[in-house]
């Protein structure tokens, strides 16, 4: 992995699944690390595990989405480390009562739209505003915007969420367009489905099967996989990528869309595969 140590990062939705994996990372290669988020419980909990492996941690409680708490954020790291190189912008807005509302364009309330691109466009787009300055001082930084593949295709459901994250690789590509040459990098994440304890609780059997189906790997990632990407993007190890949306999804975006039913659509050649599995 690469050395982060001495660095200092802050960290959205860092009350668990990939946000809590990513600081418990950074604190474990001497990062120093800020985590946000809304659930205070969780960031404590987190926070006491980043200071069980030796990390520097501040924890904000914050709500991403309103601009005032997420400049408090930056300012308290800048109170707690004196810099920041690091802004993961990880938080989204994607509990049941949200999940539940987003459907599509003409069902979907505004209140959920408001709420969801809040937190999914708008926390990041106020956490890069106030972060870039206080980079600037400390002489750059790197920029993750981590979001779905669900910014790249279509779907029955989850229009409002689908669209903030097309907006926010798009809001990566600007950033990084202005800011490249000042020494900031901006990149963003696009992952598919993470077996985090969330989505345990939430997916059954049969969704499970109906998305393992379709990867093109062995198995689920889980989210110590994804901060493993991230840190990467955030280290001087990615120095030369800017301005890309980086895709790990298990090789879910790379095949035609019956890949599952092969069997149908071409069965001719899905026997001379599963006869070269055999040989």
């Amino acid at each position: 992995m690469p050395d982060l140590h001495g660095a200092v990062a802050l960290v959205t939705g860092a009350a668990q699944g990939v946000g809590r994996a990513t600081a418990l990372a950074f604190a474990e290669r001497g990062t120093a690390v800020t985590i946000v988020d809304i659930n205070a419980a969780g960031l404590r909990y987190v926070a006491d595990e980043v200071k069980a492996v030796g990390g520097e941690v501040r924890l904000v409680v914050a709500d991403v989405g309103k601009e005032p708490d997420v400049a408090r954020s930056v300012q308290e790291t800048e109170a707690a480390f004196g810099r920041l190189d690091i802004l993961v912008n990880n938080a989204v807005a994607y509990n049941r009562d949200i999940e539940g509302a987003d459907l599509d364009v003409v069902s979907t309330p505004e209140a959920v739209w408001a709420r969801t691109f809040d937190v999914n466009l708008h926390g990041a787009t106020y956490g890069i505003r106030h972060a870039i300055p206080l980079m600037l001082r400390g002489g750059g930084g790197s920029i993750v915007n981590v979001g779905s593949t669900s910014g790249f295709s279509g779907d029955v459901v989850h229009v409002a969420y689908a669209a903030s994250m097309a907006a926010k690789y798009s809001l990566t590509r600007s950033t990084a367009t202005t800011h490249g040459k000042d020494g900031i990098r901006c990149n963003a994440l696009a992952t598919g489905l993470i077996l985090s304890p969330t989505a345990r609780q939430n997916l059954d059997g049969e969704k499970l099967s109906a998305y393992h189906d379709n990867l093109l790997v062995p198995d689920f990632a889980v989210p110590e996989d994804i901060a493993s990407v991230i840190l990467f993007l955030a280290s001087d190890a990615s120095k030369y990528i800017n301005g890309q949306t980086i895709i790990a999804d298990g090789g879910f975006q790379a095949h035609q869309p019956w890949h599952a039913q092969s069997h149908i659509v071409h069965p001719d050649a899905v026997g001379h595969q599963e006869g070269r599995n055999r040989a």
